[in-house]
């Protein structure tokens, strides 16, 4: 039983930490992070081999396409036999003969310096000849330093006079040509030469020999720099050898040993796995990361409530997937056999119908930013030009932004289509001559593509709109003209039970309508709410004075509190009337706070008259509200108010009517039931001017005939026959 308990306990704590918000969010980003990078990944790693030289192949490797690779052996070979032919490039030193003359004579010079000492003459001149000695140039001598320091020793001035200018005349004449640091042993063996055919003694040619032989360097220099770039130049003259893989060729055969050459023809189609596999994952993780991380702070920023709202958040990654996966899948479809051809797919990525998705959905600005995204995954996930098809899909995207950002009627959905076609084909004519190389076939293809890809993408919009509405509970532009047509089962029975409703209704979404677009407000969704605001009134309509029309009123013959009930009451049978129509909320919103939280005054006061004990209390003639809690609903309150008293005045001129919508707009705010929406002064003032212009234009004066022209107008019926003696109809 306790083990129970336990486990019970790890239960419930388990299924209280997924349920937690915070906790969801982490694990939809986490799971959707994890898919994005799978596409994408997919597309950077269709390698399904990892062959290594000599190993035998287990099965057959075929190419799936057709393409052109470069034979990377042979290439490698004439790269090779180009850098040979490649002579070193030198520069000349001219200093180095003049410096070998130096060293002989700072010789000779040291040579008489030792011999004016007095001591040790032989020990100095023996360590001078070990000191000028260099190891790596060997000498053939027959005497050691010590004879000859003896016998430089017993020399006469005279003789090593003449042994120093033979040494220099012997280094000046091979010195006069080039000398590398290669043809050097051979200048020294021709120095020992040289010396040893001279008519001295053997030890003066021995001495003269050590010293010229030391002496003696390149006067032609290595230059690594000019030689690299020759090297270059011969590598990069050097045209790729290549050769053409047919769809369907064997690569590989089974049970055969792999050769460096068919590895290296797998890496080109992307068959072998590379050795930078594993940074090609990171890096597709750390794109992938970025671009969430670019995502979710836009709309922390800009767009809190979509942030703070899971089901929106969870909205906008099926979109981004959905779109994700039909692009990576248009992109591995096989067309023909020219790769050329094959590489253009990217341009059916139907990036707009994410866009116009978005910004049906959700908004239209965000939906400019996150086709911006959507684009830059097109460049990665398709062939061949990459940048090419990022900016075709965001201009074909951002035009299908353009073309929904206000519908007016659905068939503007898939006009859209024919206007993100255009686009493309614009865009792909634009970069192919931009590029400048022109193949008039590959364009065709292209711009067959840009057309389809905006046919593509209004379909798949149109077909996977009212499944996105349904289960995200979000009433688009489209599901409000739907709700906008008059056939509408609610809209119908008004029309039919309270028309003097209906009408005013009507009258109510032009009058809010007219104003919307100025004060930032949804034009489509105030008329849709203005048509079904005062729904619940066709459950009594003979109790509201527009669908009385002449007939006697209900209300002389009961108490003022049962009229208030009976006037307040449709707002919440005007709700349940919609949720049974399943209307969506925000809708809905418009029938519960059209009154706000607002008196109903004329009962009110007929209540104040009759109450003479004192008990009527002001709140059980108020609506329960809520108040408007957006400037759309608080639109069509104005509206609602002002139409049914302008159409109560006697006479109206522009002088009353202008009275009356800044009274009623003036007591709304006093009695603040515009505190929850952010209308501003400003906002109050445009709606105003804009419900007075309206209305001037509805009840304009009309013309007043004088009596003198009446007259004459029924003589002349009565000559023309009219013998009713009917007046003429004023205008």
């Amino acid at each position: 039983m306790r083990i129970l308990n336990i486990l019970q306990y790890l239960w419930n704590q388990v299924a209280k930490f997924f349920k937690n918000s915070t906790t969801q969010k982490v694990l939809g980003v986490f799971i959707f992070f994890t898919i994005t990078i799978l596409i994408l990944f997919s597309n950077f790693n269709p390698n399904q081999v990892m062959l290594r030289p000599d190993e035998v192949a287990q099965r057959n490797i075929q190419s799936n396409i057709n393409v052109v690779i470069i034979d990377e052996k042979q290439t490698d070979e004439l790269k090779r036999q180009a850098v040979s032919k490649v002579q070193k490039v030198y520069q000349q030193d001219n200093f180095a003969r003049v410096n070998t003359e130096d060293d002989i004579n700072d010789f000779y010079t040291r040579i008489d310096e030792i011999i004016g000492l007095e001591e040790e003459q032989d020990t100095q001149i023996e360590k001078l000849l070990l000191s000028i000695k260099n190891p790596e140039r060997k000498i053939s001598s027959n005497f050691n330093e010590k004879q000859l320091a003896k016998y430089v020793v017993n020399a006469t001035p005279e003789d090593l006079e003449q042994m120093r200018q033979t040494s220099i005349s012997v280094v000046r004449g091979i010195m006069n040509k080039p000398i590398t640091e290669e043809a050097l042993e051979e200048v020294l063996i021709q120095v020992q030469t040289e010396t040893d055919s001279l008519e001295y003694s053997a030890q003066a040619k021995e001495i003269m020999k050590l010293v010229a032989v030391n002496a003696v360097r390149p006067n032609l220099i290595f230059n690594k720099e000019a030689t690299d770039k020759a090297i270059k130049e011969a590598m990069d003259d050097v045209q790729p050898v290549q050769k053409t893989i047919k769809a369907g060729e064997i690569i590989v055969r089974e049970g055969d040993r792999v050769t460096e050459t068919q590895i290296s023809t797998l890496e080109q189609l992307g068959i072998q796995r590379t050795k930078s596999y594993p940074l090609t994952l990171a890096g597709t993780a750390l794109f992938v990361l970025l671009t969430f991380w670019l995502v979710i702070e836009f709309l922390r920023r800009y767009y809190k409530h979509v942030y703070e709202t899971d089901r929106l958040m969870l909205l906008i990654g099926l979109i981004f997937l959905l779109i994700l996966l039909l692009t990576r899948f248009l992109t591995i479809i096989k067309i023909g056999d020219q790769p050329e051809i094959h590489r253009m797919l990217g341009y059916l990525a139907p990036v707009a119908a994410g866009s116009m998705l978005i910004a049906i959905l959700l908004d239209n600005r965000l939906a400019y930013f996150l086709t911006m995204i959507m684009a830059l995954y097109v460049g990665l996930l398709s062939d061949g030009n990459q940048l090419f098809f990022a900016i075709t899909a965001f201009v074909g995207g951002s035009v299908g932004v353009f073309q929904v950002y206000r519908l007016n009627q659905t068939s503007d959905l898939a006009r859209s289509g024919l206007y993100v076609a255009l686009a493309n084909i614009a865009s792909i004519i634009t970069l192919t001559l931009i590029e400048g190389n022109i193949n008039l076939t590959v364009l065709s293809v292209g711009m067959i593509l840009g057309a389809v890809n905006g046919i593509l993408s209004a379909v798949l919009m149109i077909g996977a709109l009212p499944y996105l509405e349904t289960t995200f509970s979000i009433t688009s532009m489209i599901k409000l003209l739907e709700l906008s047509n008059p056939n509408h089962e609610l809209l119908k029975r008004e029309l039919l039970e309270a028309p003097g409703t209906y009408h005013h209704s009507l009258m109510v979404g032009n009058l809010a309508e007219a104003s919307a677009e100025s004060i930032g407000a949804n034009p489509l969704l105030v008329r849709v709410g203005a048509y079904y605001h005062d729904i619940g009134k066709v459950k009594r309509p003979e109790y509201f004075v527009e669908n009385q029309r002449g007939f006697e009123n209900p209300h002389e013959k009961i108490a003022p509190a049962l009229s208030a009930l009976i006037i307040t009451s449709h707002v919440k049978e005007g709700v349940e009337l919609a949720r049974e129509a399943h209307l969506p909320q925000v809708i809905i919103d418009f029938i519960e706070q059209h009154h706000g939280t607002g008196l109903a005054k004329y009962f009110y006061s007929r209540a104040l008259e009759e109450d003479r004990e004192g008990i009527i209390s002001e709140e059980s003639f108020r609506y329960e509200g809520p108040k408007p809690q957006s400037k759309e609903v608080a639109l069509v309150m104005l509206a609602d108010s002002v139409e049914a008293a302008v159409r109560s005045l006697d006479a109206p001129t522009q002088t009353k009517i202008e009275s009356m919508v800044r009274k009623i707009i003036r007591d709304k705010l006093n009695d603040g039931q515009l505190e929850l929406c952010d209308l501003t002064f400003k906002d109050l003032d445009t709606i105003a001017r804009s419900f007075c212009k309206i209305l001037e234009g509805i009840y304009h004066k009309r013309i007043e005939y004088p009596e003198t022209i009446v007259k004459e107008f029924e003589k002349r019926r009565e000559n023309d026959g009219n013998y009713d003696n009917q007046p003429a109809e004023h205008d």
